[in-house]
């Protein structure tokens, strides 16, 4: 199992420092401002991308499926905004990606400083090399934590495709993460997902499907 942490400190906006050395940790403010108001400013910043694969096997039920594990705990203040976490999909999965019946693929549940929900199709926007869930609105003023459970059942989709192809990967596949807030300037598109609130994930695996 693949895991990375990384860690990311900032000093208030308000302080007016762009950056500060921290017990050996470069430490750079990150805060949105509207009008004359701070809406997000995060001081400490922690995340963790874990996972498991289970190959597809022709012939067997609920065979074929990544589960993802991410957590993001920010110390600051957020009020009322969106986030949202992008996760970057390893591109041997493009063709179960881009398939009608992808999204139906996709559960779990996710959680936020407010509470934690089944995730729902409503949550999810599908591209061709990511998919985007949609946290609801929190506000907190110490620390806020996010977390998202995530099940990718393509063997559901192999099962009524099985022509589809999903390539091996020698180094196994790699799944990255970031949780981005609405009032940040991003492109759900063309962004690349790293930040401080990112994390990565390789299988073990290098094949995801038996054959």
């Amino acid at each position: 199992m693949g895991k990375r942490h990384v860690v990311a400190a900032g000093l208030a906006a308000m302080l007016g420092l762009g950056a500060l050395q921290v017990d050996g940790i470069v430490a750079s403010a990150q805060a949105t401002n509207t009008g004359s108001s701070t809406d997000v400013v995060h001081i400490l910043a922690e995340s963790s991308l874990e996972g498991s694969l289970a190959k597809y096997i022709p012939g067997v039920n609920n065979s074929g499926k990544a589960t993802l594990h991410y957590e993001g705990k920010s110390l600051g203040v957020e009020d009322f905004d969106n986030a949202n976490l992008l996760i970057k999909m390893p591109s041997q999965f493009k063709h179960i990606t881009l398939h009608d019946e992808f999204l139906a693929a996709v559960s779990g549940e996710i959680s936020t400083p407010y509470g934690t929900k089944k995730i729902t199709p409503n949550d999810l926007k599908i591209y061709s090399d990511r998919i985007v869930v949609s946290f609801p609105q929190s506000f907190f003023t110490t620390q806020g934590k996010y977390r998202a459970d995530i099940v990718l059942d393509f063997g559901k989709i192999l099962k009524k495709y099985p022509n589809i192809q999903i390539d091996g990967a020698a180094s196994g596949y790699q799944f990255s993460s970031t949780l981005v807030f609405a009032s940040s300037l991003w492109d759900i598109i063309e962004d690349p997902i790293f930040g401080s609130l990112s994390g990565d994930y390789t299988t073990n695996e290098i094949e995801a499907v038996v054959k």
